[in-house]
């Protein structure tokens, strides 16, 4: 699966989580995340690269089954 990084997607899904999210700045303190586009921006990215290592991790280390010979 891979997840656009387009200004378009980014937008969008921004107004999603907005949508979803209690965004009040007194509770967005409490959070201390830099909610800036950028800040977003830049989290969805490594939230993607480190999928993508897990799937090739996982594939890489992939044990076969006691079924198999050798």
């Amino acid at each position: 699966m891979s997840v656009s990084m387009s200004p378009e997607a980014i937008a969008a899904r921004l107004r999603e989580a907005s949508r979803l999210a209690d965004l009040r700045p007194e509770r967005r303190l409490y959070a201390k995340l830099d909610m800036s586009p950028e800040g977003i921006r830049r989290r969805l990215e490594l939230a993607s690269e480190l999928s993508e290592l897990c799937r090739t991790l996982a594939a890489a280390t992939a044990i076969p089954s006691e079924t198999e010979s050798p």
